[in-house]
């Protein structure tokens, strides 16, 4: 790898500084600071120093390293070899509530002065995760010119977590990065993440759950501190979860069980880091039982189609093309189908169609005949008589009982 001097590291700082307005500050090998660009240089800090950050050990890491402090502050590093390392932060991935601000100041007192955490939040620069992320390839790039994966980088970082989150059981895969949850949402946006859980598309979950931070305001169930007014929102998402899953089949034994494990669990921790990933656990758990469960109800070739008619379900979708997934004769397959789901393959697809387009007409600002389009249906009046088929109502009654309610 060539060597970078000092020149061409402050050059490619300056640059991404001026870019993203996000303080960059580059230390050498024996962790003496030589480069720093930032806005503002605050006297206080949550965080003891910028050099606790830094990777004391011999390991060097091939990739930007996520680091966030126990009080919501956002960092990532990267390493250059034989030379120093490019801390680049502190950021805040969403924007606080001036109550949430007052609720982590009473739960901080003993480490400064109120007012001064205050102003020192109110300062932060607001960058969402997955931006930061961005952020952290594009500066990756400029210096060594190699390209990186996302999905890659995510995973490498999750091996790097020293600290996990735990339950008695089940084995529970963790979310990639850590998000700011958010339970109080727009009520629309919030209905269709628990519908998510309730119809088991775990992947729309982890999306949805990376869109959180960047939109709305979370509630705030505690004026003292703002760690319990987190636990409590929590709580309340938990709940929520666990009637979702309920509601998509998942046998009220496990979803209760689950629900009083992350509660219990949730009392248990001390930082808004912990509860963060608790209730990323959760909602995730409870989205791929509800999966497994509506997976294992049909045979493998079944599933495979239904799987295939919800990815592409904006397409033009033949009985051929399934057949051919299945590995089954069309004939042998529409009988089996129906055998087992009890509804014909072209029934579901219909419904399914419609389903998705009661979800855009509820959600988004499209019209009718662009829904119409969006889902393939060959003109207006047979979009509108299938959805009557399968809501009872038309479009144009569906899009008014929305605006009543």
């Amino acid at each position: 790898m060539e060597f970078l001097k000092v020149e061409e590291i402050d050059y490619i700082c300056k640059l991404l500084f001026n870019t993203y307005k996000i303080p960059i500050s580059f230390f050498d090998h024996n962790g003496n600071l030589a480069v720093e660009h930032s806005l503002n240089e605050h006297s206080f800090h949550l965080f003891h120093s910028k050099i606790d950050l830094l990777i004391t050990e011999d390991n060097h890491y091939t990739f930007p390293i996520f680091k966030s402090t126990t009080t919501l502050e956002n960092f990532f590093l990267i390493q250059i070899p034989s030379q120093g390392s490019l801390l680049v932060g502190p950021v805040l991935y969403s924007k606080l509530s001036e109550a949430s601000i007052k609720g982590l100041s009473h739960d901080l007192h003993e480490k400064g002065n109120r007012e001064e955490i205050i102003q020192y939040y109110q300062a932060l620069p607001v960058l969402s995760n997955l931006n930061f992320i961005n952020m952290s390839m594009v500066f990756y790039y400029m210096l060594f010119q190699q390209q990186l994966d996302l999905v890659e980088l995510l995973q490498k970082n999750k091996q790097l977590e020293s600290e996990k989150v735990e339950i008695e059981q089940p084995d529970v895969e963790i979310a990639e990065r850590r998000q700011n949850i958010k339970v109080h949402q727009d009520p629309l946006a919030e209905k269709k993440f628990f519908d998510c859980i309730r119809e088991g598309k775990t992947a729309e979950v982890i999306n949805a759950m990376k869109a959180f931070g960047e939109t709305g305001e979370a509630g705030v169930l505690s004026k003292k501190s703002h760690l319990r007014s987190q636990k409590n929102l929590a709580i309340a998402g938990i709940t929520l979860a666990t009637r979702a899953a309920l509601d998509g089949g998942l046998y009220p034994e496990i979803a209760y069980t689950l629900s009083d494990l992350y509660i219990q669990n949730m009392e248990e921790i001390h930082d808004s880091k912990g509860v963060d990933q608790l209730l990323e656990s959760a909602f995730l758990e409870f989205s791929q039982r509800v999966e497994q469960s509506k997976r294992e109800q049909f045979s493998a070739p079944i599933y495979a189609c239904q799987n295939y008619i919800f990815t592409h379900l904006y397409e033009d979708i033949t009985l051929n093309q399934l057949a051919e997934i299945a590995a089954m004769s069309p004939s042998y397959l529409s009988a089996l189908f129906k055998q087992e789901v009890g509804i014909s393959i072209s029934g579901y697809i219909q419904r399914a169609k419609i389903n998705e387009a009661k979800n855009l007409i509820t959600y988004t600002s499209h019209s009718l005949t662009e829904i119409s389009s969006l889902l393939n249906f060959h003109d207006q009046s047979y979009f509108t008589k299938i959805f009557k088929k399968f809501a009872g109502v038309t479009p144009k009654q569906f899009k008014s009982r929305l605006g009543a309610e």
